[in-house]
């Protein structure tokens, strides 16, 4: 079993907050439309940095 972080799309409105506080450079990619982030869930640690830091609470950890 193993810990990522989940967004919920339609929550997300592309801040990039999730981006900037992850220590990981390759979770996250941003894409300008629509104007998303979308997350590599197999890199993601669980550490919840992102989580904290959305605005929108669109991230979520998750066992997988």
């Amino acid at each position: 079993m193993y810990v990522s972080v989940r967004l919920a799309e339609e929550k997300c409105n592309g801040c990039r907050m999730c981006i900037f506080t992850c220590p990981d450079p390759n979770v996250f990619t941003f894409s300008k439309e629509p104007k998303k982030v979308s997350v590599n869930e197999a890199r993601c640690k669980g550490c919840g940095l992102c989580v904290v830091a959305c605005p929108k609470e669109a991230l979520t950890v998750a066992a997988g």
